[in-house]
């Protein structure tokens, strides 16, 4: 990797979509149009397996409203990680 300052003004300008994004879009819009869209949305949401009618719910109202965001800290309730370093030894020790 070069150790070299980026050049002003170069890469792709905020807000400008990526290419290959944009090509995989409309590609997925000509292969599947809309009315299809929705009927395929329609018949797993009415599925008669629970299972996979759960999972098309969870997926569309992450579609609607995004992820819920994952918490990175852990449960205040769970005690703080303690390590013993008693056993290692203060001097090296030659063999």
């Amino acid at each position: 990797m070069s150790k070299r300052p980026k050049t002003p003004g170069s890469g792709r300008k905020p807000g400008t979509p990526n290419k290959v994004t944009d090509s995989i879009k409309s590609l997925l819009n000509r292969v599947l149009p809309e009315a299809e869209l929705e009927r395929q949305w329609r018949f797993f949401l009415k599925h008669k397996d629970l299972a996979i009618r759960y999972k098309s719910f969870e997926l569309a109202n992450a579609y609607l409203f995004g992820k819920p965001v994952m918490p990175i800290a852990g449960a205040e309730d769970m005690p703080p990680v303690h390590i013993d370093i008693s056993a290692i030894p203060r001097k090296r020790e030659r063999a």
